[in-house]
């Protein structure tokens, strides 16, 4: 009885029964939660639109269309595939340090040597640089330089100028006290500023500081750069005073209210029995008669200008009076100079040898030009500004130099060199070159500090050579 019984079971036909699909799990698992809070409801309610309807449906669009998939399906590994897991770098060594696929930085070979961590190398580097070129450029060097002058009256001998240019407004400690003490520990007899000492900022305070700061600010002698404002205002000053204070810019008139001397005619200094001239280099090659001449003119119509009502006239008439009076002390200054007078010319930018050589060439005893300069001083290239070592300046702002200025010859931007029998001295400057934007900073070229001793002693070069 039992096999027959088997028997039938077997020849039954089998019925499958389907397992229950997730949305039916969903909804007789929320039933069971039927008489739960009130509070719970609406939370039942979204869950079983958003896991139920949202799963089945889901279930439904699959057996009918293959190709259904979602975003979320697009994003999800496919099965058998592990998800690649990603490195934690648990600091900055880490992060260098790694190697493989997932690594920021792959490994260098040198040599057939692996190295793992060179960007740390490179970050050193980094930063070393820029720790060097920030103490570069806070600290100053002091060049000194023998200048010999035939017929150096006695007087003057070992007379010793320092040379300073392009501070451009900057700083060097607080209130300019490492330039301070370092000029304040050395002997010299005058300061020679040869343009750019306030620079395009206008910022004339650091300028102000150090001549505040120094123990004889009257043996200071400045002229006026090409980044400087001014030298003139734009419109003179309606006030009561000297044609200086009318027509001069705020902080020339503040250089010489603290004892500075401004160089835009020659001067005269003696010492002991010996003259020494100091001059502008732009009056160089001015015939004194006819300019002084045309200025005269010119200041005359004016005047008669003004006396007609004329506003023009009145507000260029102080200007041209200036500029006349600058003409009458070049006049007089051209007939006083003698033979046995030392002349040094101040210049910003370095004159053209043309411009040294047409200056030679005037007749001293027609008494119609300068008497040409035993020295002629200036600044402007800031020997360079960056450097390459072994080289020398990479670039100065001047076309008139072979290359339009690149790797120029480096004589004629720093230190003593000769044109005919007129020497030129540059000074490497304090700060970097207004001209050119791209130098903000000094590179491997410390600010200088320039001091001159003028001697009548020939140098031992000179003396082994004869």
């Amino acid at each position: 009885m039992p096999d027959v019984e088997k028997k039938k079971r077997a020849d039954r036909p089998s019925v499958r029964i389907p397992k229950p699909n997730a949305a039916a799990e969903d909804v007789q698992r929320d039933e069971t939660n039927v008489y739960g809070d009130e509070a719970d409801i609406p939370l039942r309610k979204r869950r079983k639109s958003s896991s139920g309807k949202g799963k089945a449906e889901k279930a439904r669009r699959s057996r009918i269309d293959p190709l259904f998939h979602t975003e979320a399906d697009e994003t999800r590994p496919a099965r058998g595939k592990k998800k690649k897991k990603r490195r934690v770098y648990r600091s900055l060594f880490d992060l260098m340090n790694a190697t493989g696929a997932d690594s920021l930085f792959r490994s260098l070979r040198i040599f057939g040597r692996e190295i793992r961590f060179w960007p740390l190398f490179v970050l050193a580097l980094i930063v070393f640089l820029a720790f060097g070129v920030m103490l570069n450029n806070g600290n100053l060097s002091v060049t000194e330089q023998r200048v010999t002058i035939v017929g150096l009256p006695e007087e003057l001998e070992n007379y010793r100028i320092i040379v300073l240019s392009d501070l451009n407004g900057k700083r060097f400690g607080d209130s300019q006290s490492l330039l301070l003490r370092t000029i304040n520990n050395l002997n010299y007899n005058a300061i020679f500023c040869v343009g750019d000492m306030v620079g395009p900022s206008g910022n004339a305070e650091p300028f102000y500081e150090f001549l505040d700061g120094l123990r004889y600010p009257e043996r200071v002698y400045f002229i006026c750069g090409d980044a400087d404002p001014g030298p003139f205002v734009q419109t003179p000053r309606n006030i009561t005073g000297t044609l200086s204070q009318i027509v001069l810019e705020d902080w020339i008139l503040g250089a010489i209210q603290r004892g500075a001397n401004y160089v835009d005619a020659p001067m005269q200094l003696s010492l002991k029995g010996a003259n020494l001239w100091i001059s502008p280099a732009t009056m160089l090659n001015l015939e004194t008669v006819s300019t002084v001449e045309a200025w005269k003119e010119q200041t005359s119509q004016e005047q008669d200008g003004v006396i007609a009502g004329i506003s023009a006239d009145y507000n260029s008439l102080p200007m041209t009076d200036y500029r006349y009076q600058q003409m009458q002390k070049l006049y007089d200054a051209q007939r006083v100079i003698g033979a046995s007078d030392i002349h040094i010319s101040l210049a910003h930018e370095r004159p053209s040898d043309d411009f040294i050589y047409t200056s030679e060439s005037h007749d001293p005893l027609s008494e119609r030009y300068l008497r040409t300069p035993e020295l002629i001083l200036a600044g402007h290239y800031c020997n360079g500004v960056w450097r390459i070592p072994f080289v020398g300046a990479l670039y100065v702002p001047d076309e008139t130099l072979d290359r339009n200025g690149w790797l120029p010859e480096q004589s004629r931007i720093n230190g003593l060199s000769s044109v005919d029998d007129t020497q030129v001295y540059v000074t490497g400057g304090l700060s970097s070159n207004s001209d050119v934007k791209l130098m903000p900073f000094r590179l491997f070229n410390s600010p200088e500090i320039s001091v001159l001793t003028l001697t009548s002693t020939l140098p031992e070069n000179m003396l082994e050579a004869g």
